[in-house]
C-alpha cells in the first residue's frame, strides 16, 4: 500500500512516547505501524477481540488487553490511538482525558456534534492534546491540488467535485452495515472530502444530500452531497460503498482560469465481478509515495504533543465541524430538503 510500509525511522529520544492502540483491526494496525515508524513505543494493544489484540501486541512486543478503557488510563501510557467504531470514540476520549493522556482519534471524532463538544470539553479539562485523523489533508495529491489553487493556477475557483469510495467495508456482518453506528458512506467516507473542501475553500452555508443506506439484498450505499459555500462556490461530494471491488478517488476543480483533474485509477474501463465476501475492515486509497500520509499526520500530532506552539493541521474543532457537515447531509437525505449550517 505504501512504499515505506516496512521501513523504520530511527527513534528520537524526545519522541519516545508510550502509545496504547485501542482497536486492533485495519486502521489500528496501520496507525500502530505509523507510530512505530516515528520512533514511538507501542506499549499496549487493546481490543475486545483477544485474538486481534494479541496478534498486534506480539508484533511490537506490547501488552495485550481486552479492556480499552483500562488501556486508555494505564499508568505507563503517554498517549492513545482510538481506532474503534465511531460511537465508542467519546468514552475513550473521556477516559484518556481524565487520566491525562494525549489522544489521536481516527475520524470521525464522534457520531454526533453533541458528542464532539463533550470530547473537546473533556480534553480541555484534562489539559491534553486531542488530534483528529482527517488524513486527506496530508495526502500528497490533495496537498498538490491545494498548492495549485493557492498559486492561482485555475483562477478564481467556482466548482469542485470529489468522488471517493469502493466496495462495502466489512460486509453484511460488519459494524459499518449498522447505519445508526457508522452513518454509512456519507458519515464515514465522504466526511473526508467535506473536511477538505472546507479546509481549502471556506465555510459551508447549506447542504443537500441524497443517500441509499441499503442493506438488502446486500449492504450498499451511495451518497451525493451538493454544498453551497458562504463564498458562493458549489461543491459536489460523492461517496460510494457500491463498487464491486477496489477503491478510487477522483477530483475536479474548476475556476475561471483553468481546471485541475485527478484520478487515482487511471486505467481502461473494465468489467468487474462483484465480490460477495465480507470485504476488508476498512477502505483506504493506495499511495506510491515514500512517506505515508498516515505517518505524516502522526508526525504532526507528535510535534504538537512536544511543543504547545506547534499548530497542527487538524484541530479538534475541525473534526467537530466535519461531523456537523456530515450530520447535516444525513438530515437532508432523510427529509429531502437542504439543511443550513
Amino acid at each position: 500500500m505504501f512504499a515505506n510500509r516496512e521501513q523504520k525511522v530511527a527513534a528520537r529520544p524526545q519522541e519516545a512516547l508510550n502509545v496504547a492502540i485501542i482497536g486492533c483491526s485495519g486502521m489500528g494496525r496501520i496507525h500502530a505501524e505509523m507510530a512505530a515508524n516515528c520512533g514511538l513505543n507501542i506499549a499496549i494493544c487493546a481490543d475486545k477481540s483477544k485474538k486481534a489484540a494479541s496478534e498486534l501486541a506480539a508484533k511490537y512486543g506490547a501488552k495485550a488487553m481486552t479492556d480499552g478503557l483500562k488501556a486508555a488510563a494505564h499508568k505507563d501510557i503517554d498517549c492513545i490511538l482510538i481506532a474503534t467504531p465511531t460511537p465508542t470514540h467519546l468514552m475513550f476520549v473521556e477516559a484518556a482525558s481524565k487520566a491525562g493522556k494525549h489522544i489521536f482519534c481516527e475520524k470521525p471524532l464522534a457520531r454526533t456534534t453533541a458528542d464532539c463538544k463533550k470530547a473537546i470539553a473533556a480534553a480541555k479539562k484534562g489539559k491534553v492534546k486531542l488530534f483528529v485523523g482527517h488524513v486527506v489533508r496530508y495526502f500528497h495529491e490533495f496537498e498538490g491540488m491545494k498548492a495549485q489553487i493557492e498559486a492561482g493556477k485555475v483562477g478564481e475557483p467556482g466548482y469542485v467535485k470529489i468522488y471517493r469510495g469502493g466496495m462495502f467495508p466489512g460486509g453484511p456482518k460488519g459494524w459499518f452495515a449498522n447505519y445508526d453506528m457508522s452513518g454509512g458512506v456519507t458519515f464515514d467516507c465522504a466526511i473526508h472530502d467535506m473536511d477538505w473542501v472546507r479546509y481549502v475553500f471556506g465555510e459551508p452555508e447549506r447542504i443537500f444530500c441524497q443517500a441509499l443506506l441499503k442493506n438488502e439484498p446486500i449492504p450498499i450505499d451511495y451518497s451525493q452531497s451538493n454544498i453551497r459555500l458562504k463564498n458562493g462556490m458549489i461543491a459536489t461530494i460523492i461517496g460510494t460503498w457500491a463498487h464491486p471491488s477496489g477503491f478510487q478517488v477522483k477530483a475536479e476543480i474548476c475556476g475561471d482560469g483553468g481546471m485541475i483533474q485527478y484520478d487515482s485509477k487511471e486505467a481502461p474501463i473494465s468489467t468487474m465481478v462483484r465480490d460477495t465476501g465480507d470485504g476488508p475492515s476498512m477502505m483506504v486509497p493506495a499511495s506510491p509515495v515514500a512517506e505515508s500520509p498516515y505517518q505524516r499526520e502522526w508526525e504532526d500530532f507528535i510535534s504538537w504533543v512536544h511543543d504547545d506552539k506547534h499548530q497542527p493541521r487538524v484541530t479538534p474543532e475541525d473534526g467537530m465541524i466535519a461531523v456537523k457537515m456530515a450530520e447535516a447531509a444525513l438530515k437532508s437525505s432523510a427529509t429531502g430538503k437542504p439543511v443550513k449550517l
